[in-house]
C-alpha cells in the first residue's frame, strides 16, 4: 500500500511537517510505503494549467517527480498550517499540479496545525478541494497547536497524549479505507 504525504508548511521547523512525519511512520508500522512529500523542502514551480490534462509532460523534473509518485499512491495525506483561516498557497499549488485521475476514488486523510488554538478551517477547506478532486476525505482528520509539540533537536515532536492517539487512530482509519477501496 502506498501512501503520499505532502506537507504545505515551508516553515523551519514545522508543526505540519512533523505531524505527517508522525503519520508516515505510524503507516510505516502498518506495512505501508509512505512517500513524505515537504514542499518547503522541495518546492514546486508555479502550476502551468497547459499540463492539466497530461502532467506526465510537464517540463519541471521536480514536479514530473510528484506527478509519478502521486499516480503510484493508494492514498493520500494532506497537511497545512492555518493560513487566513485556509490551506497554504504552497499546497494548493502543488495540489493544481496533480489532476483528479490520481485521486479518483482514493482515500485522502487530511491534517491541520492552528497555531495558537486546534482549529480545523485548513482541514474544512480541503475537505472540499478532495470532493472537486474526486477523491474520498476520510472522516477522522488531525488538528493540532503549538502547545501540542515541543523542540528537540530543531525539530518538533508531538507531546500531547491526546493527539498522540488521534494520529494512531487517523493512520488506523486511513488503512483500512485503502483496503477497502483498493
Amino acid at each position: 500500500m502506498r501512501i503520499l504525504l505532502i506537507s504545505g508548511s515551508v516553515a523551519e521547523p514545522a508543526h505540519t511537517t512533523a505531524l505527517i512525519e508522525e503519520i508516515a511512520a505510524r503507516l510505516r508500522e502498518k506495512g505501508c510505503e509512505a512517500n513524505v512529500w515537504d514542499l518547503r523542502v522541495r518546492p514546486l514551480p508555479i502550476a502551468d494549467p497547459k499540463y492539466h490534462y497530461e502532467p506526465e509532460k510537464h517540463p519541471d523534473e521536480t514536479a514530473r517527480e510528484l506527478i509519478r509518485l502521486a499516480g503510484q499512491a493508494d492514498a493520500f495525506v494532506l497537511g497545512s498550517p492555518n493560513y487566513h483561516n485556509s490551506y497554504s498557497g504552497v499546497l494548493k499549488n502543488a495540489l493544481d499540479i496533480l489532476n483528479m485521475d490520481m485521486f479518483r476514488d482514493k482515500p485522502v486523510g487530511l491534517v491541520g496545525n492552528g497555531g495558537g488554538i486546534r482549529s480545523t478551517q485548513p482541514i474544512d477547506h480541503l475537505r472540499i478541494v478532495v470532493r472537486g478532486l474526486l477523491g474520498v476525505a476520510i472522516p477522522m482528520q488531525v488538528a493540532s497547536c503549538k502547545s501540542d509539540f515541543i523542540l528537540e533537536n530543531g525539530r518538533y515532536a508531538v507531546t500531547a497524549e491526546d493527539l498522540k492517539q488521534r494520529l494512531d487512530a487517523f493512520a488506523a482509519q486511513l488503512v483500512a479505507y485503502t483496503e477497502k477501496l483498493r
